[in-house]
């Protein structure tokens, strides 16, 4: 395997994707949102594409004229939020691109190997007993995210009994690290703790403190991603995950450890805010085909405040 392609590349986790391709001798084409960025990342990791994932025709080109080896198909509407605010843009990116990658595939390169990253969210109230989900589990979905990532996996089954393409799906749960969105739950989060004053004491008020989280750092799930690629079974599904919990409230609490700032966080009346998904994945699958989590989230939460501080401000 020699070329592989990633939509999403400029991505929170497409960007530890690329450098561990790059550092395992893979030659990578990053699918990336405009000129702009296809400018930034050919500076710092080499060829890039523009890469529209809800424009059939722009996706049917670029794999027309990469013809890789692989593809990990990370690009799309990551936030589960915003997914509920704009369900027909969500779809757009979800649903439609997960259909025009395996459709260009299909078209141009159908022995080549894919990767589709989809969610936890698919499970919803499988994951109510709080015991680890194995991957057999009967997806709940309870978001449009949850419900719209499950409609991508139904179409990639279609185009695996019907077309033969070599794919594999990942679910992955909840990932902290360097560039972790600050729309999403713990991103926010940080940037506030990394805005903090240091000598200042204060409370923050955060939700769903109890609430239990299955976490793991992000280079561990570009690992994964890379595992699953090169021994993944076809048609299979692997759960991305820790297979462990931690509470909201000790998370953020590493968080704020790695922000050095004298704050402390309380809860939130629970009628404020929704409450966020308490998952724990089983992650044996993933570990059966030689893959096993070597980060931590302190080192994690570390490396997302230092992301968030400018160069001259310390940490």
């Amino acid at each position: 395997m020699k070329t592989v392609f990633v939509s999403g590349a400029e991505g929170f986790v497409g960007r530890q994707v690329v450098l561990q391709l790059l550092d395992q001798g893979f030659s990578v084409v990053g699918g990336v949102r405009n000129r702009a960025r296809k400018l930034a990342f050919e500076k710092k990791f080499g060829r890039a594409l523009v890469c529209d994932v809800s424009d059939a025709i722009n996706v049917a080109r670029v794999i027309a004229s990469t013809k890789p080896d692989a593809v990990i198909h990370l690009a799309g509407e990551s936030l589960p939020h915003r997914a509920g605010s704009d369900p027909l843009s969500a779809y757009q990116s979800i649903v439609t691109a997960w259909a025009n990658v395996l459709d260009a595939v299909r078209r141009s390169t159908p022995r080549a190997r894919i990767v589709l990253a989809s969610s936890c969210e698919v499970y919803g109230h499988a994951g109510d007993t709080g015991q680890p989900i194995r991957e057999d589990a009967h997806p709940q979905p309870v978001s449009p995210f949850g419900s719209l990532k499950l409609a991508a996996e139904s179409i990639a089954g279609t185009y695996f009994a019907n077309y033969h393409l070599n794919l594999s799906i990942a679910r992955p749960f909840q990932i902290l690290g360097q560039g972790l969105p600050t729309g999403s739950f713990f991103g926010a989060f940080a940037e506030q703790v990394a805005e903090w004053d240091a000598g200042r004491g204060d409370t923050i008020a955060w939700p769903d403190l109890d609430c239990r989280r299955d976490v793991l750092a992000v280079q561990d799930a570009a690992a994964a991603y890379l595992r699953i690629m090169t021994d993944g079974q076809p048609n299979a599904i692997y759960n991305i995950s820790s297979g462990t919990t931690l509470t909201v409230g000790e998370i953020c609490n590493e968080l704020i450890r790695a922000s050095g700032a004298s704050v402390s966080v309380t809860a939130t009346p629970p009628d404020e805010t929704p409450a966020v998904a308490c998952y724990c994945g089983d992650n044996s699958s993933l570990r059966g085909i030689g893959w096993a989590p070597q980060g931590s989230v302190p080192v994690a939460a570390n490396d997302l405040i230092r992301s968030l501080r400018p160069a001259t401000q310390p940490v």
